[in-house]
């Protein structure tokens, strides 16, 4: 086997940290909130917090990396994560492990994007997909063993799920200093485009907020917020147009590469979060051990995920984006679309042969999109792509969770099997966008990016 680049596993580890940080506080908000004081439902800030500042923050942190330098910004989001992680397991009361939670985030934000830029420039030709496919595995890895490793450390000491991120951290640090060169200078072009980063961020801080607390707020305060949110993005796009160096050039999504790839990554995580959630409820009403089974099923889906996501990385160093991402849709599809017609949804074994299809369809997409996004824009916006690609996959994951939070309200066979049913729609939706994904995509030269602009 030819040997992996120490800059990929640096890369690898620090996306891990994401997803770990994501599941791990699920399973120990129980005991913060006996030690702290806190009800359920100011509980629920550490996750929302967290998750809309992934998915607002990721486009501008890697906006700043192309300008500024993206191996400064990772190397010094990582000093940060892990001052943010000392900050949070120190926390007195509620208040202050929100606001170091936070800060996590924003690290977090800034380490993906950058990071993943500096994996695709780092690249050797033709080894792309296989780099991308490894650190699509370890964040699957992160997924699948947070929930687990924060069980374990929430039972000793709820701080310590704040703590383990120091070693961890710390090695990505260690690994990203000694393997990534010091990089393309800082680009300075035209004066920063501040006022649009500030409204770039609160523009899509508003719309995952909306969507997070769409199932519990009034209809007319969603749509209300909706409304809003879609005549900000509109003076948004206005005026990004006319600025000489925007923080989000409109320009990248008329290449039909990169919002064909953006897309499809939102469908396939929209059907993914969807069955995450859907999948406890539903076993939760088959009997006393429904727990353990739903965690069983779903961790066979992440098995797939973890172990398929080199493979396809590879068959897309092969074969190009389109087909691995296409095939990828119409897995998930099929795996989603036997559970809606079998008339089985809450049935174990049933899910257990198809959720590692729909796993293995997701593992398809994964470094596909990722890759066909970041080879469709300009290098010097490489980091900006992958942070636009990343907040598709957060507001593709928000959408999801809403449709399973509303149609299982009543957690019934058949409202499952219609759940299922729309999630594979989202599949076959994503199968028809990937097909349309350039085969090897060719990025727009300068002269054109002008021309745009």
């Amino acid at each position: 086997m030819p040997r992996v680049p120490a800059f990929v596993f640096a890369v690898a580890l620090g996306n891990l940290l994401v997803p770990l940080n994501s599941t791990m506080i699920v399973v120990a908000l129980p005991p913060i909130g006996r030690d702290l004081g806190a009800d359920r439902v100011t509980l629920a800030w550490l996750v929302t917090s967290y998750l809309i500042a992934m998915a607002a923050l990721q486009p501008i942190a890697g906006r700043l990396g192309d300008r500024f330098g993206r191996r400064r910004f990772m190397l010094g989001a990582l000093m940060y994560f892990i001052v943010a992680s000392v900050g949070a397991a120190l926390a007195p009361n509620l208040l202050v492990l929100v606001l170091f939670r936070l800060q996590q985030a924003i690290a977090a934000a800034s380490v993906v994007p950058n990071s993943l830029a500096l994996l695709r420039g780092r690249s050797v030709e033709g080894k792309a997909g296989t780099y991308f496919g490894i650190s699509g595995a370890t964040t699957s890895i992160g997924a699948a063993i947070g929930p687990l490793l924060g069980g374990v450390l929430s039972a000793i000491d709820w701080r310590l799920i704040f703590l383990v991120n120091l070693p961890l951290a710390g090695l990505a640090l260690f690994m990203a200093w000694r393997s990534l060169p010091a990089g393309d200078p800082p680009r300075r072009t035209a004066h920063p485009d501040i006022a649009g980063a500030v409204a770039l961020g609160v523009l899509l801080s508003l719309a995952a907020w909306t969507l997070t607390e769409a199932g519990t707020s009034a209809p007319a305060i969603t749509i209300t917020l909706l409304a809003i949110v879609a005549v900000a993005a509109i003076g948004f796009v206005r005026y990004e147009s006319r600025h000489s160096d925007p923080v989000l050039p409109p320009f990248l999504f008329t290449i039909r590469g990169f919002t064909s790839a953006n897309l499809t990554i939102a469908l396939s995580n929209l059907a993914l979060y969807g069955t995450f959630l859907a999948v406890p409820v539903i076993l939760a009403a088959s009997g006393p051990d429904g727990t353990i089974r739903g965690g069983l099923a779903l961790s066979a889906q992440s098995v797939a995920m973890i172990v398929l996501s080199p493979v396809s990385g590879a068959l897309v160093d092969r074969v190009g984006a389109r087909w691995p991402t296409a095939l990828g849709g119409l897995l998930i599809a099929t795996g989603l679309a036997i559970l809606g017609l079998s008339g089985h949804a809450a049935d174990f074994g049933v899910l257990l042969i198809c959720l590692p299809i729909t796993g293995a369809g997701v593992a398809l997409t994964f470094p596909a999109t990722r890759i066909a996004a970041l080879d469709a824009v300009p290098a010097h916006y490489a980091a900006l792509a992958a942070g636009v690609t990343s907040s598709s996959r957060y507001f593709g994951g928000m959408i999801g969770a809403l449709v399973a939070g509303l149609a299982l309200v009543d957690a019934t066979d058949a409202a499952a099997g219609r759940l299922f049913l729309i999630l594979a729609a989202s599949g076959l939706a994503a199968a028809l966008v990937g097909s349309q994904l350039p085969r090897h995509a060719a990025a727009p030269t300068d002269a054109e990016v002008s021309t745009a602009g």
